[in-house]
Formats: C-alpha cells, structure tokens, sequence
C-alpha cells in the first residue's frame, strides 16, 4: 500500500519539479546542507527567485520536502529518504589537540542513503572529541560523516594527518602558499602544516538529542 502511494505521488511530478528535487539533493550529497534559493536557481539556470520558489511550494505540497527555520528539508515521506545503510566507524578524530587514535573499531553505524548515495563504498564515520569546531556546530562526542579523499578545497572542512601523524578535524584554509588548519572555536590556534594530508573530507554530521 505505501509503495503504491509513494509510485503515485512520484508520478505527479513534472519533469521541471524532478529536476528541481534532483537539484536539491544532489546538493546536500555535496554539501551537507540545502541550498538557498540563489543557489538552487543557479543549478535550475532560473534567474528570477520567485519562479524557483514556485518550483519548492509544489515539491512541498507533495510531501517530498518541508521549511524549517528559513532552509529546505528533505522529507522522508514520500522519497525513498529514510532508508538506511551501514557505515563503518572509526576511531576518535579530534577536534581539539591532536591526537594519534585513529583506528577501526569494527563497528558501524546507520545513516540515511540519501547523505551517502553513490559513495557508499567510500564514507566512514568518526566520533569527535573536543570543542575546537563548535563554532561550526560540530561539538565533542558527536559523529561526523566524511568522504575518503586525499585532496580538499579552501574552506572544507577536513580530518588530516599531521607532520607528526597525529589526526585533528579542522577546516582547511590556503593562505598565500600557507597550508592552515583552522578551529572554529577562538580557544584554539590554527595548526600550520608543511604538506597537506588529507584522510577524509566533511559531508555530514550525526547527533541524537
């Protein structure tokens, strides 16, 4: 019966709200977040922010996405949003001093597909420790989704390995030929490397209340 309504409700798309909900989510999968309508109307190639609007209030009326707190969110009603994988979890990456501990524990932990989608093979989990990126809302104990990667762009935030081998979670930042680690918390210094080691990059985060 819910799959049969989930076929009809999918069927009342038009193609341009297909687009539109496609858009939406392959932005998060990239970033971690919604777009905000400029944003999303860049990837519809709409220029004007009303008729992107137009496009969400339909997606919305269909269940498929809902506002909260001036972003979008994806519903997991009627899409197939609530499915969950498994997603091996790693040792502690700190965000605070860094620390050596970074290891598998042979456990794994349950994310919705749609935070993973075609890179399921390539995400792993680790838990913080620390307060060095409260500031970004990633605060101690809480578990963040990272793609494996050995490059990053300025801005990202990322887990990298140390000159000394030694992890941190921190956001990478470029600075006229400097390779910085940045905190987002004012308490801590930036982390200075020679050579950019990058484990994993930052795609979501995983907290229960």
């Amino acid at each position: 019966m819910v799959n049969k309504m989930v076929n009809r409700l999918r069927k009342e798309l038009t193609k341009r709200q297909r687009k539109a909900l496609q858009a939406i989510e392959n932005f998060v999968l990239e970033h971690g977040f919604p777009p905000t309508i400029r944003e999303l109307g860049k990837r519809l190639g709409i220029v004007n922010p009303s008729a992107v609007f137009k496009h969400i209030l339909s997606l919305e009326r269909k269940g498929y996405l809902s506002r909260q707190g001036g972003e979008l969110r994806l519903s997991g009603f009627p899409t197939p949003l609530d499915v969950q994988v498994k997603v091996p979890l790693v040792g502690v990456a700190p965000a605070g001093r860094p620390q050596e501990v970074f290891d598998s524990l042979g456990e794994s932990v349950d994310v919705p597909e749609w935070m993973v989608g075609r890179r399921r093979g390539n995400i792993f989990c680790i838990r913080v420790a620390g307060k060095s990126m409260v500031d970004a809302y990633i605060d101690d104990g809480d578990r963040v989704l990272l793609e494996r990667t050995n490059t990053a762009s300025s801005g990202e935030m990322v887990v990298a390995r140390l000159d000394d081998g030694s992890v941190t979670l921190k956001r990478l930042r470029r600075d006229n030929g400097r390779i910085l680690l940045v905190p987002e918390n004012p308490e801590f210094a930036p982390v200075e490397v020679k050579e950019l080691r990058v484990v994993g990059r930052v795609i979501g985060l995983l907290r229960k209340y």
